[in-house]
């Protein structure tokens, strides 16, 4: 699954971050950070159920993927109010990728769960993992 038209979705769709990119690991994505708040979608992983067929190929394939999104604010030691920012900015993230269908033969997106991944030094970086589903047939 290709990150480019989800990027280009958030970038255009969710105006209040500063910067919009992609990561292979939290770690790519931390080290790169220099505006925020910011998003970065972590490389895709897909899940295959099994084939349904017999003598060709059937099966799902749900592609997920994580959106990282990073706000910094050190006005406050307890993070409380990097933790407010960072709660009204995730609603427009996923108003802008729910059921919305990021590539042909995809269905709609939709949201599969979420946790805080790094917090320190006003610095807050929250995940959220959205699936897709397609079809691989042979």
């Amino acid at each position: 699954m290709l990150l480019a038209p989800i990027v280009s979705r958030l970038q255009t769709q969710v105006t209040a971050l500063r910067h919009v990119g992609a990561a292979a690991t939290l770690e790519q994505a931390i080290a790169d950070m220099k505006m925020w708040p910011c998003a970065y979608l972590l490389a895709p992983r897909e899940q295959a159920d099994g084939n349904e067929l017999i003598n060709a190929v059937s099966q799902r394939v749900a592609d997920r993927f994580g959106v990282l999104l990073a706000v910094r604010n050190v006005s406050d030691a307890a993070g409380d109010a990097a933790y407010a920012e960072l709660d009204g900015l995730r609603p427009s993230i996923k108003a802008s990728l729910l059921n919305w269908v990021p590539a042909t033969g995809h269905d709609p997106i939709e949201y599969t769960g979420g946790q805080l991944l790094y917090a320190a030094n006003g610095l807050l970086v929250w995940g959220d993992e959205f699936t897709t589903v397609h079809y691989l047939r042979a």
